[in-house]
């Protein structure tokens, strides 16, 4: 039976499709997008390349497929539920652990888009920039919240503080995790959110 005519079984197929992802997103994490090979990503899976292209057509297709199942571990890890103290240092540090956790996870594909994100701009904005949209509406929203209880500055872009704000601790990330950085992990978080709570108090 020909490559282009077998049927997977529907749990083999997904639990082999679902093994090239993460293959995929080790092998691009580390060797980055262009130097990444099927044969190495097939390898890593424990399989070979005429079962990835029969699963996933191109390495072009198989990276949307990589992208997107980042986007979807990134939004899920930066959900933010329950009560908050309302107390900004308290809340912030919150939302900048949440959001560490989930760079952390995501950082070799985020490394590989951005080193080549000139050549692939709609997957970059599409992990990068579109998955960080309701992440930072979150921040904006409990900025806003606190704005009018008195408990921050009024005159301020919450959207732009937000922005900042993860903008900060994904340097921080990339720094430490390049031994670029004297700040752990711990002191990077309280840090970037001690200094910009400074910023909105209302004193």
């Amino acid at each position: 039976m020909s490559t282009q005519t077998a049927k997977i079984p529907a749990a083999e197929g997904h639990g082999t499709r679902q093994r090239l992802i993460e293959a995929a997103q080790a092998e691009f994490g580390e060797r980055g997008i262009e130097a990444a090979t099927t044969r190495g990503i097939a390898e890593r899976a424990g399989c070979n390349e005429v079962t990835l292209f029969r699963h996933f057509e191109s390495k072009q297709k198989l990276l949307a497929a990589v992208v997107q199942e980042t986007s979807g571990a990134f939004l899920a890890e930066c959900e933010c539920h329950g009560a908050f103290s309302g107390d900004p240092r308290k809340d912030l540090l919150r939302f900048a652990r949440i959001y560490n956790d989930a760079i952390e996870r995501c950082e070799g594909m985020m490394r590989a888009l951005i080193g080549e994100g000139h050549r692939r701009p709609t997957l970059v904005k599409e992990l990068i920039g579109d998955v960080l949209e309701p992440f930072h509406r979150s921040i904006a929203n409990y900025l806003d919240r606190s704005k009018k209880e008195g408990v921050v500055r009024r005159r301020f872009d919450s959207m732009a503080f937000a922005e900042i704000f993860t903008s900060s601790l994904m340097g921080g990330l990339l720094r430490r995790s390049s031994g670029l950085s004297k700040l752990d992990r711990e002191a990077w978080i309280r840090d970037t959110v001690n200094l910009l709570v400074r910023g909105i108090s209302p004193s």
